[in-house]
Parts: structure tokens; C-alpha cells; sequence
């Protein structure tokens, strides 16, 4: 959560930024008139940028404060219900991180201030008589399409004037297009999350881990009656006899805590742990060379391990001993290393098994209890670890994370919305004179509606086509800044969580849409027709 942190409001801030700079300078943008007869009637220039910074000082103030109240109450409190999942927790108590309230105030009213200042230079650069008159309409262009004929000339005329204007509203294309692909991106990003980490339970006890329960014996005892007699169980299938111990890999500075599993006889570990190749999934059968062994990939990318290299192994008394890797093996919860019966005796000396995998031909609870009764008060049994609770607790803490996920969706979501409301006004706003004059001349609703609203739709179209490519880059970005030493996530996105990040996009947009329609009708011909006089 911590991590997460780390990222996510970086590009929520980004996008929020983009639309603060857009909103302020149009505001400007449409006192034009104003800031010119202020200017004529012998306003200084700091009296009226004052009044626009003002503006903007006190909305950027008061939205910072809505959100240092939610930030630092509500959203914790939906983390915290998410935690209580797995812990009992105390009361909640709120504190106010000072630093980091400081950091967002200035950040957020800095920036919006900055801007309105910035285009408020801009503007009263002009002399009065220029501002009192309105920005004359951009100049319309050729375009590059218009010189490819084969395309061009299949484009009716909507479509013709359509790309027209994206071309010749840049900015604003450039607005919408980077506005919808960032938030696309943030909801990828959030699905993505919950799609590495949801199965990685499920695959690790399913096809890596294949046996049920770890019976950890007393080392010096003879166990071979109590192996005996599990073997006899009606319900166990195959019970691997193994090593099983805490060990530290180095290589140069860096240092891992690892489990060592040395099996008896390395043939039948395949019984019970599947040693999966990490590049093309195959099982690996053959027996491992003297002196060499197999790590997990997890440890693999911590270290910078390849095939071949060698690497130190600390033992409980600070004993080093060098060997060479010859696999890296898939594993998703902890790390593990696997080495020969032949190589322990040679680094370490003494071999002495301490562990019983066992693997059961079906799970039954209240079998498994039955079992665990039964040996657990053996004078030759420590513990019984089952892998079903190992599993169940993973998949408790990490569907903790499922709040923190639909946080950053709807946050997403909801910024989508603002981006393409704001900018489908703006768009409005700058351009009522040419819509007016198209109503003049005798364009029907829903034909000014197509001339406006395809502008929108193609850029949004062409925002989520980026934002999902950003979005992938994006997740695993995330995942590799999130992920810690003990897990190692699947990093891949399903196809559903595009099709579900677009969708969610589209749903906002086609809102956006019907709101600007009735924006539309609401224009009057005539008063927009007569504003520059």
C-alpha cells in the first residue's frame, strides 16, 4: 500500500493538472473583453490579474481542502475495513499528515495559480482596443489527409470537416486525446493489479506445490516407522521425504533469505513440487548435477542471478559455500532453492531429513483434521503445516487489496468525466458563433450534434487506443514498484480488463454526449451572432 502510493497520485496529479491548466486559461481566454475595458477605463495590469488570481487561489484552496479531508479520512477508513479482513485492529484514529498536506497545497494551488498568471501575462500584453474585439477564428488549413485522394475523397462532408477541425484546434486535440488516455491508463492500471495477484495462489498450489500437508519431524529420531505408517494411509498418495531449512543466497552486496528443500532421492520431488522452468514452462525432470542447483525466479530478479552464474549460500553457523545455478525455476510465494542429496552432503557435511511432503489423493477437511489428530501428539512430530490454510490466509491478505483497486477505478473513472466535460464546454464555448451560424444556415439538432460531438468522439477513440498501450507499460511499472521479496506477481492483464478500462471510458463519453446535446439546443442564434457587437 505504502508503494502504491508512491505512484498512483503522481499521474492522478498529471491529468488533474492538465485540466486545471485548460480550465484557467479559458476562463481567461473568455474575459477577453472585460480585461480590455478594465484595461481602457485605466485598471493597472496587477489590479486585474489580481482578480483572476484570486479566483483561482480560492477554488484551488477550497478543492484542496475537500480532498485533505477525504484523503485523510474517508479513503484510509475504506483501507482499514480492507485490513480487518485478515487483523483485529484498534480504533481508528486520525491524523493529519502535516508535510504531506503542505506538499498538495502548494503543489495544486501553485500550479493553478501559475497558470491563471501565465495567461493573464499573455492577455494584457494587448492594448485595450485589440482586447475589446473577440480572437479572430482560427484559419482553416490543408491537411495532410487532403493530399492522399484515395482516403480523402471517400470522407463525406461531415467527416472532411470533422478531421478539419482537429487539426485546427491542436491544442485542445492534443488536450483530450492525452486527458482520456491517462485516466484509460489509471483504470487499466488498477484492473491489471488485481489481475497479477488473484491467481497467483491458485497457480502455486495447484501446479507448483502439488502436496497437501508438511510434517515436520524431529531430525535425530528414527522416523521410518512414522513414515511407515503415513505411507499406509488410506488418503495419502505420495509422501517425499526432505531437508527442509532457512538458508541466505549473496551475490556481491545483495543478500536474500531463501528455503532450502533437498530432498532424498530427487526423483520422487516431482511427486510433490513441480520444478517449472521459468522461460518455457516445461516440468523439469533430470536430477541436478553435483554442486549446482535450482533457485526461484523471484530470487532470480533480486539478485541478477542467470544460468551459470555462481552464487554464495550463508548457512545457520555464517558458513559461505559457492555454487553454480543451473535452473531458475517459477515460484510465487517465497523464495525457494533446491539442491541434490550428493551436493548437501558436499557443502554442508551431515544430511538428515526433516520434513515429510505429503500429498493426498483427495482433500477432505475433516479428513486432513483427522490426520493432523492423529500424528500431531507423536513424540516424533514438531508440527503439521497444511498448504489449504497457507493458501486461504493469501488469498484473505491479498483480496485486501480489491478496495484499494476500486478506489483507483472510480477515482479514474470520475476524472475521465471531468476531463471530457470540461473540455466538451470549452469546445462549445469557443466555437458559438460558427455553431450559431450553422443553425442559420439551416443545420438541423442532430447534425450540429454530429459536427461538434464527432471531434469528441474520434479523439476520445484515439485517447483510449493510446491510454490502453500506455495503461499495459503502466501496470507493470506498478507491479514491479509494489511487488515484495516474498511474492512474485503474474504481471499480465487479461483481455477482459481492456475491454472493461475502454468501456468505462465510452459509458463517460456517451454521458458527456447527451449533456452536450442539450448544451447545444440551448444555444441562441442570435445573441451569439451579435456578441461582437
Amino acid at each position: 500500500i505504502d508503494k502504491l502510493s508512491n505512484v498512483f497520485p503522481v499521474f492522478f496529479f498529471i491529468v488533474a493538472a492538465l485540466v486545471c491548466l485548460t480550465t484557467m486559461t479559458r476562463m481567461v481566454d473568455e474575459q477577453r473583453v472585460n480585461i480590455g475595458t478594465l484595461k481602457a477605463l485605466g485598471y493597472s495590469k496587477g489590479s486585474i490579474a489580481k482578480k483572476f488570481i484570486v479566483y483561482a487561489l480560492l477554488a484551488s484552496t477550497i478543492g484542496c481542502i475537500i480532498g485533505v479531508v477525504l484523503g485523510f479520512t474517508v479513503l484510509p477508513l475504506i483501507i482499514i475495513d480492507a485490513y480487518k479482513i485478515l487483523y483485529i485492529l484498534p480504533n481508528v484514529n486520525y491524523v493529519i499528515n502535516i508535510p504531506l498536506a503542505i506538499l498538495v497545497f502548494v503543489a495544486a494551488i501553485g500550479l493553478t495559480t501559475f497558470a491563471t498568471y501565465a495567461a493573464c501575462r499573455i492577455e494584457l500584453m494587448e492594448t485595450p482596443s485589440v482586447l475589446m474585439r473577440p480572437k479572430a477564428p482560427k484559419e482553416g488549413k490543408r491537411i495532410l489527409l487532403e493530399r492522399i485522394p484515395f482516403i480523402w475523397n471517400k470522407l463525406n462532408f461531415i467527416g472532411k470537416v470533422t478531421v478539419r477541425n482537429i487539426f485546427r484546434y491542436k491544442s485542445r486535440a492534443l488536450t483530450t486525446i492525452f486527458g482520456i488516455a491517462g485516466c484509460t491508463a489509471l483504470i487499466l492500471a488498477g484492473f491489471g493489479l488485481k489481475d497479477s495477484i488473484k491467481n497467483i495462489s491458485d497457480y502455486q498450489f495447484n501446479n507448483i506445490f502439488k502436496y497437501d500437508k508438511m510434517v515436520v519431524i524431529n531430525e535425530n529420531n528414527d522416523y521410518s516407522e512414522l513414515v511407515n505408517n503415513i505411507r499406509s494411509e488410506e488418503n495419502v498418495l505420495n509422501v517425499v521425504l526432505v531437508n527442509y531449512q532457512s538458508v541466505s543466497v549473496l551475490k556481491g552486496d545483495d543478500k536474500q533469505d531463501v528455503s532450502l528443500i533437498v530432498p532424498e532421492e530427487f526423483n520422487k520431488l516431482n511427486d510433490v513440487i513441480s520444478l517449472i522452468n521459468y522461460k518455457d514452462n516445461n516440468i523439469i525432470y533430470n536430477t541436478l548435477e553435483d554442486n549446482t542447483c535450482a533457485v526461484s525466479e523471484k530470487t532470480a530478479r533480486i539478485l541478477n542471478i542467470n544460468i551459470g552464474d555462481y552464487i554464495d549460500v550463508l548457512d545457520n553457523d555464517n558458513n559461505i559455500y559457492k555454487i553454480k545455478v543451473s535452473y531458475i525455476v517459477k515460484n510465487y510465494i517465497n523464495q525457494y532453492m533446491y539442491i541434490s542429496k550428493n551436493t548437501y552432503k558436499n557443502l554442508f557435511g551431515n544430511y538428515k531429513v526433516n520434513s515429510l511432503l505429503i500429498d493426498l489423493n483427495k482433500y477432505n477437511v475433516n479428513e486432513s483434521n483427522d490426520f493432523d489428530s492423529k500424528y500431531i501428539s507423536s513424540k516424533d512430530v514438531i508440527s503439521i503445516v497444511n498448504n489449504i490454510d497457507i493458501k486461504d490466509t493469501l488469498n484473505d491478505m491479498l483480496s485486501s487489496i480489491d478496495s484499494i483497486v476500486a478506489i483507483l477505478i472510480i477515482a479514474a473513472a470520475m476524472l475521465a468525466f471531468v476531463v471530457l466535460y470540461n473540455l466538451s464546454n470549452i469546445n462549445i464555448s469557443e466555437r458559438k458563433r460558427e455553431i450559431a451560424t450553422l443553425k442559420v444556415l439551416g443545420f438541423y439538432v442532430n447534425e450540429v450534434d454530429k459536427y461538434i460531438n464527432r471531434e469528441t468522439i474520434l479523439l476520445t477513440l484515439l485517447g483510449i487506443s493510446f491510454g490502453l498501450c500506455f495503461g499495459s507499460y503502466l501496470c507493470h511499472y506498478i507491479i514491479s514498484t509494489c511487488e515484495p521479496d516474498y511474492l512474485l506477481f503474474d504481471r499480465q492483464v487479461f483481455l477482459l480488463s481492456y475491454v472493461f478500462s475502454a468501456l468505462i471510458t465510452i459509458i463517460f463519453s456517451i454521458i458527456v454526449l447527451i449533456v452536450t446535446h442539450f448544451n447545444l439546443k440551448k444555444i441562441n442564434m442570435v445573441e451569439s451572432l451579435k456578441n461582437v457587437e
